[in-house]
C-alpha cells in the first residue's frame, strides 16, 4: 500500500510540474531546469524521522522531513531497508552466494553455508528445483529395539525427544525364522523429504511412519526382493541440490549380511536394482547407510576394524575412507547419519549405548553421550538436512 501511495503522489506531482512547464512564457525553453527540479523533488519525497528506504541499489534516509540519498551499494552487496548496504537481508534469513545457500546474520552479514546447490544453482535463497523442506524433515531420527521413535538434535545439546512408540501404531508380522521367533522389531530406518520414516522390521517389511501425524502404514515393498531380507538404508539426492531422491540399501539374506550387496530402491515403484558386492573388510560388520542432499552416499562399518566410507553408487566401491577407533566387545546395534557436515554414530557395545561424532575434515572421533537408555538400531536423516555445519 505504501508503494501505491508513493506512485500516485509522484504521478500527481509530475503532472503539476509538467503543466507548469507547458504554461511558461518561453514555451519550455527552461525545460532542462524543470526536469532537474522534478528529479530532485522525487528523490526528496516527504518522510517521517527514522524512516529509510531502498531504491534499487541506493539507500535513502529521512533527513529534515525528506528522503535523501545516503549510499550506493556495490555488488555483491544488496540494499536492505533498515540496514543499508549489507551482504544479505536479515528479514529473508538466507541468501544465495557463490551458487550456494547461506544463512543471514541479524546484522546483515553473511552467515554459514546451509546448503550446497551444485550444478542446480541457487535462486531466491534456495537451490533451484528444490521444494521447501519442513522443519520435521531436517532432523535426525532414531529408532530403538523397543519400538521407540525419537528425534536427535545436534544443535540443542545432543538431546533426544520422544516422537511415538511404533508398537502402538504399526502392525508388523513375524520376524524371519532365521532371525528369531515372535513379532518383528525395528532393524533399520531412513527418512524421506516428506518427513516420512521408512522403518525396516525384522520381518522384512518396510513400514511408512508419517512423523508429523504419528501414523503408520505398511509400504508395498515385497519382503525379500532379490534376496534383500534385511539391510541398512539411506536416502540420497539423485544429484546435488535435486529434490529427486533414491533409497540405497545394503544387505541381503538374514544369515549373510556381512557378504551382502548394494542396491538402489526406487521410492515410487519400489523396484530394487542391484549395483554390486559390498566391501567386506576383515573385522567389520555389515554397514549402515546415510546420504545427503549433495548426492553422496556413506556407509558405516563397525567392528575391530571400524570406519566410515563414501561409496561409489555405480559399483559399490569405496571412494574415500575415515578410520575410527576399534570397538572392543559385543556390538549389539549400530546406526548413523550425516548432518551438518559431520557423521553421528549410534552404537551399543555390551551394555554401553553411545553417540559418537566423526569430523571428516579432521578425522577426529568424539564421544558425545554414553550409557544411554536406548539400544538404537536405526537412524534416518532426509536429503533436506543441512550438508554443511551451521
Amino acid at each position: 500500500m505504501k508503494r501505491l501511495n508513493f506512485c500516485v503522489w509522484a504521478l500527481a506531482l509530475f503532472s503539476i510540474l509538467a503543466l507548469s512547464a507547458c504554461n511558461s512564457s518561453d514555451g519550455g525553453a527552461d525545460g532542462g531546469d524543470e526536469d532537474g527540479f522534478v528529479g530532485a523533488d522525487l528523490a526528496n519525497m516527504p518522510c517521517e524521522p527514522g524512516q529509510t528506504r531502498c531504491e534499487g541499489m541506493s539507500y535513502h534516509e529521512c533527513v529534515d522531513g525528506y528522503f535523501v540519498w545516503t549510499e550506493s551499494c556495490a555488488d555483491p552487496q544488496i540494499c536492505a531497508q533498515d540496514y543499508g548496504c549489507v551482504d544479505c537481508n536479515p528479514a529473508a534469513g538466507k541468501r544465495c552466494w557463490d551458487g550456494d545457500v547461506y544463512a543471514c546474520n541479524a546484522d546483515g552479514t553473511l552467515g554459514s553455508k546451509t546448503a550446497e546447490c551444485g550444478d542446480a544453482g541457487c535462486e531466491f535463497g534456495s537451490c533451484v528445483g528444490v521444494n521447501e523442506c519442513s522443519a520435521e524433515s531436517q532432523l535426525i531420527y532414531v529408532v530403538d529395539n523397543d519400538y521407540r521413535l525419537l528425534s536427535f538434535s545436534p544443535t540443542d545439546g545432543n538431546q533426544f525427544q520422544m516422537i511415538t512408540n511404533l508398537e502402538s501404531i504399526c502392525s508388523p508380522g513375524s520376524s524371519w525364522p532365521a532371525w528369531g521367533i515372535g513379532t518383528a522389531t525395528p532393524f533399520s530406518m531412513s527418512v524421506d523429504r516428506d518427513a516420512r520414516a521408512w522403518v525396516l522390521f525384522t520381518s522384512g517389511e518396510i513400514m511408512w511412519v508419517d512423523i508429523p501425524s504419528r501414523t503408520c502404514v505398511t509400504s508395498p515393498f515385497s519382503p525379500g526382493t532379490l534376496g534383500f531380507q534385511l539391510f541398512g538404508m539411506g536416502f540420497v539426492s539423485d544429484a546435488a541440490g535435486s529434490e529427486e531422491e533414491t533409497l540405497w540399501i545394503a544387505g541381503g539374506g538374514v544369515g549373510s549380511l556381512d557378504d551382502g550387496d548394494l542396491a538402489s530402491l526406487n521410492p515410487d515403484t519400489m523396484q530394487v536394482s542391484v549395483v554390486g558386492d559390498l566391501p567386506s573388510p576383515a573385522g567389520s560388520s555389515s554397514p549402515e547407510m546415510t546420504g545427503t542432499g549433495a548426492g553422496v552416499l556413506y556407509a558405516y562399518f563397525p567392528g575391530t576394524t571400524t570406519f566410515v566410507a563414501e561409496l561409489n553408487k555405480s559399483n559399490a566401491s569405496i571412494t574415500e575412507q575415515w578410520n575410527m577407533p576399534a570397538l572392543d566387545g559385543q556390538i549389539r546395534a549400530w546406526a548413523f547419519a550425516h548432518w551438518g557436515g559431520k557423521f553421528y554414530i549410534f552404537v551399543t557395545v555390551g551394555d554401553n549405548s553411545q553417540v559418537l561424532k566423526l569430523d571428516p575434515v579432521t578425522g577426529q572421533t568424539t564421544t558425545l553421550l554414553e550409557n544411554l537408555p536406548y539400544i538404537i538400531v536405526g537412524a534416518g536423516v532426509s536429503t533436506c538436512a543441512p550438508t554443511v555445519e551451521l
